[in-house]
């Protein structure tokens, strides 16, 4: 009977010692592939003096009133007007209906894809949108043009 126990005591031991090295092996292989399928936060686009240049759009683009052109900054859509005082503005091109990039149209912003139209303060006025086009500030610098970081939105460390 002694010899029993003693042969089923270094069994066990080897058993759990094999179960445990499995299980730390399995952690370390699915870790990678869990880091690979989590969602990763959006870069942010501003630079650490808060703002980003727009592509696409040079200060020429937009000098008179009444002239505006679709862009980009940091990978995200921007449509630049100068208004009829001469103010430059700025919109997300991005329609808050189905994400369609809407056009500047001179007297209005008008999306092709299910005929949403926003007046030039980026209300949606007719069609389908819900909400208004997301204001933008744009600064022009030495002939470029700048989106800067909305007020209250701190940058995230990546």
């Amino acid at each position: 009977m002694t010899s029993e126990v003693t042969e089923k005591k270094p069994r066990r031991r080897f058993l759990l010692t094999l179960g445990g090295v499995a299980i730390a092996w399995l952690g370390a292989a699915m870790y990678p592939v869990l880091r690979f399928l989590s969602p990763q936060p959006a870069p942010d686009p501003f630079g650490e003096d808060g703002r980003a240049l727009v592509q696409k759009i040079t200060a020429a683009d937009v000098r008179k009133p009444g002239m505006g052109k679709n862009g980009a900054y940091g990978g995200r859509g921007l449509l630049v007007y100068r208004d009829q005082t001469g103010a430059l503005r700025a919109l997300s091109s991005k329609c808050t209906h189905a994400g369609c990039n809407v056009e500047f149209q001179g007297d209005k912003i008008f999306c092709h894809c299910h005929g949403g139209t926003y007046d030039l303060e980026g209300k949606n006025i007719a069609g389908p949108p819900p909400r208004p086009l997301t204001k933008l500030t744009v600064v022009e610098e030495d002939g470029q043009l700048f989106v800067l970081r909305p007020e209250g939105k701190a940058s995230r460390e990546s």
